[in-house]
């Protein structure tokens, strides 16, 4: 029998396309898509909600390091983790992979993290198997991000209505943009920011040595101490923030979702692999994406 020339479409990518569509035309601004394995947090409310948000352009290497080293933290247990993604601008065709694409590589992924976090745990915790999360958010800003996943209640105990702490990891590039004052109009504050502090913590991941586009570790704790010793308060910025921002260690080489696209426009399956892992890699070569004459490239 021969072949069609045009490959049907996927189920999975035709069920996240649609509830991309339902997401966009409801009211709601924040919806989980997929979890891992099927445990509802109503069974088993977490404590504290790891947010590891991102465009996953694709998910890298990097991207399960983050995670991973925030489950293996003393963070309140039980926990779960929560992949992200914000869907701005929805009706309209992101670049370069579209918005299904990436949430079908996060659910891929969310399976890496699940299965490196168990293979990593010596003993099996007694809240049972890691859960984890893809969601996706209409807000573009952490602090509404936050408000967001609150306010849907879908974290939140039945019994008390006691909500999960919520972690979100970022790297310390996104500390930059979430304490710059441009992207908080109209006043230009930090004010906005306290919605998040207030409740939340962050977890930043230092940029490694080879990216030196962000300084040494002591330049990037510079930053941090800045607003530890209250020199952002002309621009509402609290010293008490400082408190409730983890600065961690960032762990092996870096990799920049660029620089996976690049190799696979070049079809280096090898490469991206070890930037990826087999998984993703798989559905990046199967699905064409990210090729050099790729109109959305």
């Amino acid at each position: 029998m021969q072949s069609s020339t045009h490959t049907p479409p996927s189920p999975l990518l035709s069920d996240l396309r649609s509830q991309l569509q339902s997401f966009n035309s409801s009211l709601s601004n924040f919806h989980v898509v997929y979890n891992t394995p099927s445990i509802s947090p109503k069974q088993l409310p977490p404590q504290t909600l790891h947010v590891l948000d991102s465009s996953f352009n694709p998910p890298t290497c990097a991207h399960l390091r983050i995670a991973l080293s925030a489950l293996h933290s003393q963070a309140p247990k039980p926990q779960r983790i929560l992949l992200l993604l914000a869907i701005q601008n929805a009706d309209k065709a992101p670049k370069p992979a579209a918005f299904e694409q990436r949430l079908a590589m996060m659910r891929l992924f969310a399976q890496d993290v699940q299965n490196q976090y168990s293979s990593q745990s010596q003993k099996e915790s007694k809240e049972g198997p890691l859960a984890v999360d893809v969601g996706i958010t209409k807000e573009p800003y952490f602090h509404d991000k936050a408000i967001g996943i609150e306010e849907s209640g879908y974290y939140a105990d039945e019994t008390s209505g006691q909500q999960p702490q919520q972690v979100h990891l970022l790297g310390f590039d996104s500390l930059i943009r979430l304490l710059d004052t441009k992207y908080y109009p109209p006043k230009h504050t930090l004010e906005p920011v306290n919605a998040l502090f207030g409740r939340h913590r962050i977890r930043v991941t230092r940029r490694t040595e080879d990216d030196n586009k962000w300084g040494s570790k002591e330049e990037q704790d510079r930053y941090w101490e800045a607003l530890a010793n209250g020199d952002r308060k002309t621009e509402g910025g609290k010293k008490e923030w400082a408190e409730r921002i983890e600065m961690v260690e960032g762990e092996g080489d870096a990799i920049s979702s660029t620089r996976v696209r690049t190799f696979a426009g070049k079809c280096d399956w090898e490469n991206v692999e070890k930037l990826v892992g087999r998984g993703v890699r798989e559905w990046i070569e199967a699905e064409g994406l990210y090729k050099v004459n790729d109109e959305n490239g």
